[in-house]
């Protein structure tokens, strides 16, 4: 029998981040740009679209160190799970 252990838990490097600013956009905006990328920052939107890489870049130009990534999903309301 195979025994197998827990991986090592290490603190983040990174600072933390508070993306209540960030939520509360998305929530605001999220049938706006439903199926597609948007790059934030705060509540300011750096771009959105169908490839994120080119707007994550345009916020790095910018300055912006760590901009959250969000793919806004395509259907909204409740989700359900199980079996039906």
């Amino acid at each position: 029998m195979v025994e197998r252990t827990m991986p090592r838990v290490r603190k983040a490097r990174l600072p933390y981040i508070d993306r209540s600013l960030e939520m509360t956009w998305i929530a605001g905006h999220e049938r706006e740009y439903a199926g597609q990328w948007v790059v934030l920052d705060g509540d300011r939107l750096i771009g959105h679209g169908n490839d994120p890489l080119p707007i994550v870049q345009r916020a790095r130009i910018e300055g912006i160190e760590r901009p959250l990534i969000v793919h806004v999903k395509k259907e909204f309301g409740p989700s359900m799970g199980g079996w039906l």
